[in-house]
């Protein structure tokens, strides 16, 4: 343990191991995880499945992400799209502390933290996105309040046109099929990946009414692999459509 903040009831903490860093709200349960021998690598799993929305949207100019834990993804969209802004909502304000301390995380105009709580801000936001990244979690899953219908409409609202939701959804806590049913009702396109054996899958969607033929994300993908470090042919072996 190198680092410790309580606020607002979570233990926000900071373990270093050989070579690595994680973040952890006083429990067993990595939020992030932080190679400090190979600092671009995306340790976790959950994270590269999430930038398998780059298949729907390959060169975003606007992402907005709900949540910000270690800031892995946005470290890494911030090192591959050069002139890419990015907005984060972080409630937890220990956690944009150790974000900035201890993971490497940015100071950047390209990059604009807001502390506050993204279900009562969220309706107040001016800007589109191209892409928004929800994996807002607390000690043992997602706080209630971003899990509900209303607040994804109000994130779909958010989007531009064409403009896809990406969910790190948990397995584990047993509602995953009455989540991904909400997700299903609130947009017209909506896909799955299985990043791990247990514990998370990521949603994509979208209210887009034309989707493009399959052959066309078998490019895109080969187009991302020359682009970027991460295997998207492969993770594409593992979206779904969900029915």
């Amino acid at each position: 343990m190198i680092w410790e903040n309580e606020n607002s009831g979570v233990t926000v903490q900071v373990l270093e191991k050989e070579g690595r860093r994680e973040l952890r709200f006083g429990n067993h349960i990595m939020q992030s995880v932080f190679s400090t021998v190979n600092p671009d690598h995306l340790v976790l799993p959950y994270t590269r499945f999430m930038l398998l929305g780059l298949l729907f949207c390959p060169e975003p100019k606007s992402v907005l992400h709900i949540g910000l834990g270690g800031g892995s993804i946005v470290r890494w969209m911030y090192r591959e799209f050069p002139t890419i802004q990015q907005t984060i909502i972080e409630i937890n304000p220990a956690v944009i502390e150790a974000a900035r301390r201890f993971f490497e995380f940015p100071l950047d105009k390209r990059l604009s933290v807001m502390q506050a709580d993204a279900t009562q801000i969220i309706t107040k936001l001016k800007l589109k996105y191209d892409l928004i990244f929800l994996d807002a979690y607390g000690e043992y899953g997602p706080p209630e309040e971003v899990t509900r219908t209303d607040f994804l409409q109000n994130l779909s609202n958010c989007l531009n046109t064409g403009g896809w939701l990406v969910g790190n959804l948990w397995t584990i806590t047993g509602n995953f099929m009455e989540r991904r049913e909400q997700w299903k009702s609130t947009f017209t396109q909506l896909f799955q990946a299985r990043a791990n054996q247990k514990g998370n899958i990521i949603l994509f969607a979208s209210k887009i009414q034309q989707l493009r033929e399959k052959q066309q994300f078998n490019e895109t993908a080969k187009m991302l692999n020359k682009r970027h470090p991460l295997d998207f042919r492969k993770m594409l072996s593992e979206l779904k459509t969900v029915i």
